[in-house]
């Protein structure tokens, strides 16, 4: 008997505490004020159409994929521990099937690194990347980063060439929202916040990356771009960094 979807984010939230940071964080929970956190449904057709999607990515063959609310985590797409790709319905309905299909493989690989840590690690490190304790970022700086459910567990925090951290910090402290956030960057040597990235990393990565916050986006990102659906030309691609 398969367990509903209810059931899926209950256990979800049991392994990594996501909703819980949300309540502990002050700014987190002020910009997801009107967010209705639970499963939904989205018209035969739509549904359908994401059936079909998913059916094309090999690397969601044994994912749960959860149709939410519209304003679940303000429409974000997200995964859940350990195989849960969370869909807004507002990330569905009205979507173009080449954009849907982008987001799907987006979240895919957010799954695959849920469930191979060390080797994304590893690839992360390879192209530049090193994990930094949460405890070296000042209090008053990660009280204001958002909160990512794809990237704050294991390690939410990575500084690019051992120096600088990239923060998503919220534009507004009185009025913040999901999508408001300007992507800070934290120096380990001296405390100092930079609103440009380092200038290597924008050799590496571009002057406007999306989601510039965590490697794990930026390699996530490019994988979806070059369309990858599979572990093998996943892990292939990985290895070429």
């Amino acid at each position: 008997m398969h367990a509903s979807a209810s059931e899926l984010l209950l256990n979800a939230e049991k392994i990594d505490g996501y909703r819980a940071a949300i309540e502990g964080s002050f700014l987190n929970t002020v910009a997801r004020r009107g967010d209705y956190y639970h499963p939904s449904s989205v018209s035969p057709s739509e549904g359908e159409r994401l059936l079909a999607e998913i059916d094309k990515i090999e690397l969601l063959n044994d994912a749960m994929v959860v149709v939410m609310h519209a304003t679940a985590d303000s429409g974000y797409p997200h995964t859940r521990p350990l195989n849960i790709v969370c869909m807004p319905a507002t990330s569905i309905e009205g979507v173009s099937t080449d954009a849907l299909a982008t987001t799907l493989r987006h979240e895919a690989i957010h799954v695959h690194q849920r469930n191979n840590i060390e080797t994304w690690t590893a690839a992360c490190m390879k192209d530049g990347w090193s994990l930094v304790p949460t405890a070296r970022i000042p209090g008053r700086f990660r009280d204001r980063c958002r909160i990512n459910p794809d990237t704050f567990k294991p390690q939410q925090f990575w500084a690019w060439e051992h120096t600088f951290v990239p923060l998503p910090m919220f534009f507004r402290d009185d009025a913040p929202r999901l999508g408001d956030v300007q992507i800070k960057w934290y120096d380990l040597r001296n405390g100092a916040l930079y609103t440009d990235p380092p200038f290597s990393f924008q050799i590496r990565y571009g002057a406007n990356p999306a989601q510039p916050e965590h490697p794990f986006e930026l390699l996530a990102v490019e994988a979806a771009d070059k369309g990858i659906k599979d572990d093998y030309t996943l892990r292939s691609n990985l290895s070429m960094k």
